[in-house]
């Protein structure tokens, strides 16, 4: 992947804290696609999605006014579009 690409998906996972003093990064993704082929980060990052949908699932039944339950939407909806960026990436160097 390209240098554009690679900071292209980490910049979908990492954030600001809500206080804004400290900036978050949910997964370091250019380590891993250095280290690793683009469909293993994308099952690694799947896998990610899916725990922290347990967790979701697990703080709504106990608690639906639980403020992590927002940090956990916008964690999972982070991965999601960095899962989409790298597979685009994939389809558009195939074409």
């Amino acid at each position: 992947m390209t240098k554009r690409a690679i900071n292209d998906v980490q910049s979908f996972l990492t954030f600001m804290e809500s206080d804004g003093n400290r900036v978050y990064q949910i997964v370091n993704v250019e380590l891993l696609l250095r280290r690793h082929p683009p469909e293993a980060v994308v099952s690694f990052l799947q896998e990610l999605h899916r725990d922290y949908g347990r967790e979701l699932s697990k703080l709504i039944q106990e608690d639906k006014t639980n403020s992590q339950i927002n940090e956990l939407v916008a964690k999972r909806f982070r991965l999601k579009m960095a899962i989409n960026t790298i597979r685009n990436y994939g389809k558009e160097e195939a074409a």
